[in-house]
């Protein structure tokens, strides 16, 4: 007799495995010799410097199930975990948490302090992972700043820089004022933000007539360089070629046509600023205009006049002195010296009422381009950057793309439109201080003569070149952080180091090559791993970073080594707040992951990640969660009913019980029918990375088909009662209940048995335990449900019959159940005689062990049947 718990405890229960899982090393990956028989995961390494969520656990779960069942099914499944901590959400964490700024710290103390934050927050991460029970190997963990990451991320920019496909130009770039950094078009998002449309007028030069231009920014009216009209818009083409003179400042600037002006919008006729946004770079770039920078590093007016740039500045007013009356200009841009641009706009309005210019301001909302970090309105500025040169490849990445199988299918829709859409090479320099450093110096001869770029070797990798000198080089003196006198050949150098850092996405962007140890055949660490681990098998992601994570893996892999970085891509959605919004500290609804597991325990909010389907953002759930709960509960139940029974079995192998007969009742090849049915749908589903519809066949085999009928029909010959089967069925003597009884008791045995192992992906712990507890040799032997090669299959070939006799008994037994549950009488009430009219016989004709099956879970005495026109039930 099995002995059973009283209760299940999940707090201990579940503990006790997770330390038994890790203590066993039941997820350590073992290089397979064939490639196939590995499965590769490239895991999202979650950036540290956000608070847990429930995003962690709603994304990173559904990734898991799917290793579980790789794993199970066969593979040695590489699983790890990395960790982002370079870059600026880093900085920003730190510099809330210490109370400082990067800017004002030496950059080695400043680095320290983000390395200190960033292992306590790894620490945290882990220990979310392993509550909520993520199968990774800990053993293959990597963190984005670590020296190994560092000189692979290196390794990176010398392979594209040796292929030129590395630029480093003075550019136009998207720059957000509080992060005091350039940023990738992948960084920016569209806000909807209040704002003004303002209607000013414009002087025509050598004329009065006046042309009415509308604006969001009058603060760039002084960077004004150009008027843009359509080609075509018949109410402008007489204004192409002369000059106008722009409100207040009276500067003369063309006016031009351009087809990429849009004549419904505003009054059809736009002013070209340097820059308020990339049509003002594109306009710049294509009919070569002049430079007007009125804005700093920090959104704010400069102060040219006062040679705050002295070359940029005597080039500017040289340039505005032919241009206009520098001394009505300074008077009015004096007033907005120093002020961010959105506090000089309303001087400048102000001023353009008085002077008559304005004609209207109205209130509106539109989408402004924000940095993604800050949330803050971005500018663009004219600064020195380095881009990996994407735009002549989109054809190749599109093809890319297609070549990596998505799931769902229509998340490929997202990364064609971004290619599609792109305009802009991807900038990965940062001018910030945590982050993987630029291998680079530039060095100059004292003596005089071109400056040259040094690229560190291989050998001298990983490396920060602000502390370190190139290879040869002998230092003579450290001028200051960063520079240096030094002498190479007699020949005396000053040399400066990068200063600027790659983005962390250029560093992300390589994560299947980090676990691979290699970046392309130039670069390789580990012959035998990178054969092994790249490209990988799964990348699983959400949606929201298909454009930056999804896209620059594509990129690197492709510039590196003309591959897809992996072969398949799974697509999660958001955890959302139960009312469907997104969660946020501001709106008071976030569920915190950590208390929620300590409450409910892992298996439960694993099953509630379980529900949602690929792609699709889910509503956070009391509702799912208690289903979950009870499915837990009703497991152990059933188990633990079902367990008594299996005292009977003398034999557990499937394929010999059927052979022999004695599995041989049909309800029980019903159910072990639907059970095989069952796997090959949660297999098929499982390979489309569709775990929710995999649950989905699995809930339905064990709470409908298992628990509802199954368990129900069998019960009374499965207790093999003589006396309370003789009173429905006298027929049966003692032999036929025994073999009636062992049938049925084989068969709890390998269904419940199956279902452990179809439910493991999803609730790891409780089917663990009950493993352990029903079959200990088994485990024992195995080490672990979770083992390899674990996976149910049955190759048995069921008869069409066993499935379709059995819906006929089923709607007989819910004709039943309906008549007693409609006159409030017990389920265990006998009925003295159920009437069947049948047209076909197809009921009557059924196998006789079936209909005792009918009359037993229906406590039915008697089974007539009367040959009519159409099927009927009656109870007598």
């Amino acid at each position: 007799m099995i002995e059973f718990p009283k209760k299940y405890n999940f707090k201990e229960i579940e503990a006790k495995w997770q330390k038994y899982w890790q203590d066993k090393k039941i997820y350590k990956w073992q290089q397979a010799p064939e490639r196939s028989a590995n499965f590769v995961i490239d895991t999202p390494p979650p950036t540290v410097s956000g608070m847990l969520h429930m995003g962690h656990v709603f994304s990173y779960t559904q990734a898991d199930f799917v290793a579980r069942f790789k794993r199970m099914q066969g593979k040695q499944v590489f699983y790890p975990m990395g960790f982002d901590d370079n870059g600026l959400p880093t900085e920003r964490l730190v510099e809330k948490i210490k109370k400082v700024k990067g800017s004002k710290l030496p950059r080695e103390e400043f680095i320290a302090l983000c390395s200190e934050i960033s292992a306590d927050a790894r620490k945290e991460f882990r220990a979310l992972f392993n509550s909520i029970a993520l199968s990774v190997d800990w053993e293959q963990e990597y963190h984005t700043i670590s020296p190994e990451t560092r000189k692979i991320s290196q390794l990176s920019f010398l392979d594209l820089y040796h292929k030129n496909l590395l630029e480093h130009k003075l550019e136009p770039s998207y720059w957000c004022p509080v992060d005091q950094t350039a940023l990738a078009q992948a960084d920016l998002e569209d806000k909807e933000l209040a704002g003004q449309m303002h209607e000013i007028n414009f002087a025509l030069a050598d004329s009065s007539e006046q042309i009415t231009i509308a604006t969001t920014r009058p603060e760039l009216i002084p960077a004004c360089v150009a008027i843009f009209v359509h080609p075509e818009d018949e109410r402008y083409k007489k204004l192409i070629g002369k000059n106008a003179l722009t409100a207040l400042f009276q500067v003369k600037v063309p006016i031009l046509a351009d087809h990429n002006v849009a004549m419904d919008k505003g009054t059809g006729i736009v002013m070209c600023c340097t820059f308020g946004d990339m049509t003002d770079v594109m306009w710049w770039k294509n009919h070569k205009l002049a430079s007007r920078l009125i804005l700093n590093k920090y959104g704010k007016i400069k102060d040219f006049f006062n040679a705050e740039s002295p070359e940029y500045a005597a080039e500017l007013i040289d340039n505005l002195s032919a241009n206009c009356d520098l001394e009505n200009y300074q008077t009015h841009y004096q007033n907005i010296i120093g002020k961010k641009a959105k506090d000089a706009a309303p001087i400048i309005i102000a001023a353009c009422q008085q002077a008559n210019l304005l004609v209207s301001s109205t209130d509106i909302s539109h989408p402004v381009k924000c940095a993604e970090r800050s949330g803050a309105p971005i500018e663009i500025l004219l600064t020195k950057q380095w881009f990996v040169k994407i735009l002549e490849s989109k054809t190749q990445l599109l093809e890319k793309a297609e070549q990596v199988n998505w799931y769902p299918k229509h998340m490929q829709n997202r990364i064609e439109q971004w290619i599609n859409g792109l305009s802009y090479e991807w900038c990965i320099s940062r001018q910030r201080y945590f982050g993987v450093p630029f291998p680079i110096w530039y060095a100059t001869p004292k003596a005089g003569g071109d400056t040259k770029v040094i690229i560190a070797d291989e050998a001298e990798l990983p490396l920060d070149p602000l502390f370190t000198l190139p290879q040869g080089y002998e230092l003579i003196e450290q001028v200051k952080e960063g520079e240096f006198i030094a002498s190479k050949a007699g020949i005396e150098y000053h040399i400066i180091a990068e200063k600027d850092v790659m983005d962390t996405w250029a560093t992300s962007s390589v994560t299947p090559q980090i676990s691979a140890r290699g970046i392309s055949s130039n670069y390789i660490l580990d012959q035998e791993k990178y054969a092994t681990l790249f490209p990988a098998d799964l990348r699983p992601q959400a949606h929201e970073i298909i454009r930056s994570w999804a896209f620059y893996s594509l990129v690197k892999a492709h510039h590196h080594e003309n591959k897809v970085p992996w072969q398949n891509i799974m697509i999660s959605g958001w955890c959302l707040a139960s009312d469907k919004t997104k969660m946020s500290k501001s709106k008071g609804n976030v569920v915190t992951p950590v208390n929620l597991i300590e409450e409910k325990g892992s298996d439960i909010v694993r099953y509630w990640a379980a529900t949602s389907h690929l792609g699709t953002d889910t509503a956070y759930s009391e509702d799912v969660l208690a289903i979950g709960k009870k499915l837990v509960n009703k497991l152990w139940n059933a188990a633990k009913f079902a367990s008594i029974h299996l005292q009977h079995v003398t034999e557990t192998n499937l394929e010999k019980a059927l052979s022999e007969k004695i599995i041989f009742c049909q309800s029980d090849l019903w159910i072990l029918a639907r059970l095989q049915e069952t796997i090959q749908i949660a297999t098929q589903e499982f390979e489309r990375y569709e775990y929710a519809k995999a649950l989905n066949a699995i809930d339905d085999l064990f709470w409908k088909d298992f628990c509802d009928n199954y368990l129900e029909i069998s019960k009374m010959r499965a207790y093999g009662n003589p006396e309370n089967i003789a009173e429905l069925s006298s027929e049966l003597d003692a032999t036929a209940i025994k073999q009636g009884q062992l049938s049925a008791a084989h068969t709890i045995y390998q269904i419940l048995e199956h279902i452990l192992k179809l439910y493991a992906p999803f609730i790891p712990h409780i089917t663990e335990e009950l493993y352990q507890i029903i079959f200990p040799e088994k485990h024992q032997k195995l080490v672990s449900l979770q083992a390899q090669n674990n996976w149910p299959t049955i190759k048995h070939a069921f008869s069409a019959d066993n499935l379709g006799n059995f819906s006929k008994i089923l709607e007989i037994i819910e004709f039943i159940r309906k008549y007693k549950s409609d006159n409030n009488l017990s389920l265990k009430t006998i009925i003295n005689t159920l009437e069947i009219s049948e047209p076909d016989q197809s009921i009557s004709a059924l196998e006789p062990d079936l209909l005792h099956d009918l009359k037993f879970v229906g406590n039915i005495k008697n089974l007539e049947f009367i040959s009519t026109k159409s099927l009927k039930y009656k109870i007598i």
